[in-house]
């Protein structure tokens, strides 16, 4: 599972990030596998996503959420 199909009343645990050009840009801002993450809120079409990990707020394109891999906590 992905955080691009995060449920926005659970709370998941980061399990990993897809290797990609993306990998060390995602993991400069707080993306570690370890760390909790939530669903803030989600644009409509596909649009963007706000997260909340580990108190942080972060706002990422669904191709983007769709590289971290998630674990229910």
């Amino acid at each position: 599972m992905t955080a691009a199909g995060l449920d926005k009343e659970h709370t998941y645990e980061i399990a990993g990030i897809t290797t990609s050009p993306l990998m060390v840009r995602m993991m400069e801002m707080g993306v570690m596998p370890g760390k909790t993450i939530s669903l803030l809120r989600k644009a409509p079409f596909k649009g963007p996503m706000a997260f909340l990990i580990q108190g942080n707020v972060l706002a990422l394109r669904i191709e983007e959420a769709d590289l971290i891999q998630i674990k229910e906590v």
